[in-house]
């Protein structure tokens, strides 16, 4: 009656009820180290350059603040001494 379904379902199940073991690949174990140690090397660095950047922008955010932080401690020295001059005429 279906003589397609049938022959199609037949060769399905003759493939999954297979005993033959499926074949190992020889070498292995060497792609997965290679592969491993490649993937551990490219993150490294990314994360090494990350680091180094975020570094340098932190630093420079430092460097600016105590720049301003001198610049303001400047001018309350000049306004002190303005104060004092005023007080002593």
């Amino acid at each position: 009656m279906f003589p397609i379904a049938t022959s199609r379902i037949i060769s399905q199940s003759a493939r999954l009820y297979s005993t033959t073991a499926p074949v190992a690949r020889k070498g292995g174990l060497k792609g997965t180290l290679f592969g491993f140690l490649l993937g551990v090397t490219i993150t490294g660095f990314g994360s090494y350059y990350y680091l180094v950047d975020e570094y340098k922008s932190s630093s420079n955010a430092v460097v600016s603040d105590v720049l301003s932080l001198q610049k303001s401690i400047r001018n309350l020295e000049s306004h002190v001494r303005s104060l004092e001059d005023a007080t002593k005429k």
